[in-house]
């Protein structure tokens, strides 16, 4: 798989804040699906605490204190809104589809490894022009403890197509992105363009990342 014109081979993305403006449709569906249920509106600063590991946890987070045991059911109700009702909000970032194609043209080997379910992923990549995934995967088919889903979902691309996982970079835009990337042994990319970083980039910064990016078309550059 290796070429001597690049140092990637194979580049596994997160999607939402990452290939895509998600966080304000996530958060859009999050307060919808409480509002829906009867439920006080929450705040949405404790949200970005926890972007990067599953919408269960955003959910609970933006919750009031007394109403989080109604977590599972908020829950629920968040996934049928999300992405239908408000695909309206959500877009690809400037210069990604190009990037993607550049990418492809050069001989990298793309992999959508998103923490949305398998629906709501192909749902919002058909909004975009760029189709040539070689594979596009929910974390949440992979079972693993402690939020470590996104890892075992890295390894198990890696090992599917024969990389090497020094060849292989893993491109989200949390602190958790980072931290599922170093545990699968792969080189870490975060781009500026998600919530977390807008608002905690600090959080990002200390988990030391590979590449840190002002946005996804920067890893043309590093690849």
């Amino acid at each position: 798989m290796a070429s001597n014109s690049r140092k990637i081979d194979l580049i596994v993305t997160d999607l939402g804040g990452t290939l895509v403006k998600t966080d304000d449709a996530i958060m859009a569906a999050v307060r919808r699906a409480a509002r829906e249920l009867g439920i006080p509106k929450g705040n949405s600063d404790p949200v970005y605490d926890v972007f990067g590991t599953s919408i269960w946890e955003y959910v609970r987070a933006y919750l009031p204190q007394q109403y989080r045991s109604r977590t599972d059911e908020c829950h629920e109700r968040f996934w049928k809104l999300f992405p239908c009702e408000v695909l309206d909000m959500i877009s690809p970032f400037n210069g990604v589809e190009g990037a993607l194609r550049d990418l492809k043209s050069r001989g990298v080997r793309l992999a959508m490894l998103s923490g949305l379910r398998l629906e709501a992923i192909e749902s919002i990549l058909s909004t975009l022009t760029f189709r040539d995934w070689d594979v596009v995967r929910s974390s949440m088919m992979y079972q693993a403890q402690a939020g470590n889903s996104r890892a075992e979902g890295i390894v198990a691309l890696v090992k599917e197509f024969g990389a090497d996982p020094k060849r292989t970079i893993y491109i989200g835009d949390t602190d958790h992105d980072v931290r599922q990337a170093k545990r699968a042994g792969v080189v870490s990319a975060v781009v500026k363009t998600g919530g977390q970083a807008v608002k905690h980039l600090d959080r990002i910064q200390a988990e030391n990342p590979d590449h840190l990016l002002a946005a996804w078309p920067d890893l043309c550059g590093v690849v």
